[in-house]
């Protein structure tokens, strides 16, 4: 409830939209916060959830064939799961949100329809869930991990470092991008400026 003054310096109470709140937060913020949400959720199904779809990553083995087995399976379901929540979670909702003065879907890595999409982000949470699988077993190890829920599997991950690691790499790579991008706007501009050609203007959506 805020209060505003009239010219009679009199005070009158303007009761707030129930979403003003929500929108005054920085769109990056919340498409963050879908990001972290959905890596994390990803880990939670497999790792925790994987007795109910018949894997039992809480067991420890000796044999370095089948630690390397499990290993693989885990990387691979994570990434399948982190796709389908990445590219029908995430990417839907920085759409929802864009508009030409918020331009969202640059906090997306890739922004095209279809299921070529979900073939893209399914190679890439596979990349990245590689590395981060061997990131935050390597901090479990040295119990640098945040696990306050004790949610750590045999396989030595858990859904709140997970998802914050892959927020950090995912950000870099859309860094990258975004920057390649401004790069190659830049010279085509000047190209253009040079060769007297009409400035076409592309948004910074893929």
């Amino acid at each position: 409830m805020k209060k505003k003054k009239t010219n009679t310096d009199e005070e009158i109470e303007i009761e707030e939209q129930p979403g003003s709140k929500i929108a005054k937060i920085p769109s990056w913020i919340l498409i963050t916060i879908v990001k972290y949400w959905a890596a994390a959720a990803a880990v939670f199904f497999i790792i925790i959830g994987g007795s109910d779809i018949g894997f039992d990553f809480t067991e420890v083995y000796d044999d370095p064939r089948k630690i390397l087995s499990v290993s693989g399976t885990i990387i691979l379901l994570i990434a399948l799961f982190s796709a389908l929540f990445q590219n029908y979670v995430t990417k839907l909702f920085a759409r929802a949100l864009y508009s030409r003065r918020n331009n969202t879907r640059r906090f997306v890595v890739y922004n095209q329809k279809g299921f070529s999409a979900f073939i893209f982000y399914l190679a890439y949470c596979f990349l990245l869930g590689f590395a981060l699988f061997f990131i935050v077993t390597y901090l479990g190890y040295k119990g640098l991990i945040f696990d306050p829920f004790g949610t750590t599997g045999g396989a030595g991950i858990e859904p709140f470092s997970y998802a914050l690691f892959y927020v950090i790499l995912d950000t870099l790579v859309i860094i990258i991008k975004n920057t390649v991008i401004n790069i190659y706007q830049k010279i085509k501009y000047n190209k253009q400026m040079k060769n007297n050609e009409p400035i076409l203007i592309e948004a910074q959506a893929e």
